[in-house]
């Protein structure tokens, strides 16, 4: 089967030579989407095809015979789906959606949608090509959501599929061994943005600690952040750039900054290669989700820094350690991050084999042949211990 797969670039090849917008907008809007693009391409066989989302709908229809759609945190008022949903009704394909998420304050908060994407998201649930789950969702929050919604019966709880790009099987184990015998003396720091203010104190220590042992502060979104990491500052409104400096090292001056920025801001335009810039640190944080799942799935230890429904649904998901900011003490050592980020291994091995066996169950239903590697990473971890809430289903 023939999968034409709606997301955002893997990698952007050519943005040496481009600008930041360039590598902006074929990322999606955050540079963290190419770790669950690169997840994608590595979980299906042979016979994928990548389009984005405002591509022709005949285009799509004579090329493929289903549509798998990367989605995001859509879930909520400030989207709009209605464009994609008129695209992939007009495709006339059986539709698979995968890593959908809810975005709220908290996981006790309701959530509103758009007519847009309300409609979008019944399009998904109308098209699905078998009669069983179609929306692998990030967690019990969204798939609530659903069911609200009507939708019951429609998702399936699998986390995000980047949670599968390592096939090491005692992945959740080699992280535990760091924890227990490995130093931190160098953290990369998976940087937030200006736009939450009351995260403006933790930015602050997070970049100190980026500096004092000589890591690194990857940006992801928003753009401005990317030109800050690229050096373009004289593409950043002069009254931007300041508040970008407030928020982050309000103990320099805007040269001082710029400086600062050259030396330890950095992003990347690929997953690969970011996954491979990772295993040279000791521990990553930060509240960007992908940058530290590029890390722990490289095998560094990771904690994120959660501060709304996105991430923290995302961690407790998948058990990826995570903080909520307002528990975080200010001045704050490298040498706490494990303590203050736990792992449990067991508990990840565990999670880890059910949201896989969803996963492939998901495709299963749709018809979709996962690749080689997904199918070997499942029979590796076949003799893992099952929870008491084992999925539902497994694959046919």
């Amino acid at each position: 089967m023939r999968v034409a797969l709606l997301a955002p670039a893997m990698a952007v090849a050519d943005a040496f030579c481009r600008n930041s917008e360039h590598l902006f907008e074929l990322s999606g809007a955050n540079t963290g989407n190419f770790a669950f693009t690169h997840a994608l391409f590595r979980h299906f066989s042979p016979g994928v095809e990548r389009f984005f989302w405002h591509e022709r709908p005949e285009v799509i229809r004579e090329r493929c015979q289903i549509a798998v759609v990367a989605c995001a945190n859509q879930l909520g008022p400030h989207t709009d789906m209605s464009a994609l949903a008129h695209t992939l009704e007009k495709t006339g394909l059986p539709i698979v959606a995968l890593g959908l998420g809810a975005q709220a304050p908290d996981t006790s908060a309701s959530v509103s949608l758009t007519a847009g994407t309300d409609r979008w998201l019944r399009v998904l649930a109308d098209h699905a090509p078998a009669k069983g789950p179609n929306i692998g969702v990030r967690g019990a929050f969204t798939l609530q959501v659903l069911e609200k919604l009507g939708l019951e019966g429609q998702g399936a709880v699998i986390g995000c599929p980047s949670n599968f790009l390592s096939e090491d099987p005692d992945l959740g184990a080699k992280i535990a061994a760091k924890y227990a015998g490995s130093p931190i003396e160098r953290v990369a720091v998976a940087a937030g943005t200006r736009h939450a203010p009351a995260m403006a104190p933790l930015e602050q220590e997070l970049a100190r600690l980026a500096t004092s042992t000589g890591g690194v502060y990857v940006t992801q979104a928003d753009l401005d952040m990317i030109r800050l990491a690229r050096s373009e500052f004289d593409a950043i409104d002069p009254g931007d750039l300041e508040k970008l400096r407030a928020y982050i090292r309000p103990d320099l001056d805007i040269a001082a900054f710029k400086r600062w920025c050259r030396r330890y801001a950095t992003c990347f335009t690929d997953s690969g290669s970011w996954l491979e810039a990772m295993r040279a640190f000791d521990f990553v944080v930060g509240p960007r989700f992908h940058g530290v799942m590029q890390a722990i799935q490289a095998g560094t230890p990771g904690g994120v820094v959660v501060h709304d429904s996105r991430t923290r649904e995302l961690c407790e998901t998948m058990r990826i350690p995570f903080r909520d900011y307002r528990e975080i003490e200010p001045g704050f050592r490298a040498d706490e991050l494990y303590r203050l980020f736990p792992f449990d291994a067991d508990a990840y091995r565990v999670r880890r084999r059910e949201l896989l066996l969803r996963y492939l169950g998901v495709l299963s239903w749709a018809g979709v042949k996962p690749s080689k590697a997904l199918l070997e990473l499942e029979a590796e971890t076949a003799q893992a211990e099952r929870s008491p809430d084992a999925p539902e289903f497994a694959p046919r």
